[in-house]
């Protein structure tokens, strides 16, 4: 195996973010849901609360991780500071793999169907 190209395609450290010193971060989440995983340091996260839920309050500490669902917005703050990873859950891509069989047997249906009622030109 080329170690030179096992070292240029995984870069894992690519994957973490950072937060400085008691810096924040507001962000939307997406697109699909994230798994976000605190590296070292801790993490203060607020999601903002609407007219039936409260704003929840979350404090990560390093090996900890929550699910964020997609669309939701968070607040992070670093305490001191932080770094942090924002993973594609498996669920998540299961869910991908799911909606791509979906739109092929769809295609396959269609076909089938405008196959059956496409016009044909007989001989006079």
């Amino acid at each position: 195996m080329n170690s030179t190209l096992m070292h240029k395609a995984q870069r894992s450290a690519d994957s973490i973010w950072s937060l400085p010193t008691r810096a924040s971060r507001t962000m939307r989440v997406g697109p699909g849901p994230r798994v976000l995983r605190v590296c070292e340091g801790r993490l203060w996260l607020t999601t903002e609360g609407t007219a039936t839920e409260a704003a929840t309050d979350l404090w990560l500490e390093p090996g900890d991780e929550v699910e964020l669902a997609a669309g939701l917005d968070i607040v992070m703050e670093a305490w001191p500071a932080a770094r942090y990873q924002l993973l594609v859950p498996p669920s998540a891509c299961a869910v991908a793999a799911n909606r791509g069989a979906l739109v092929a047997r769809a295609a396959r249906w269609l076909e089938r169907h405008v196959q059956g009622h496409r016009p044909t030109l007989q001989p006079g």
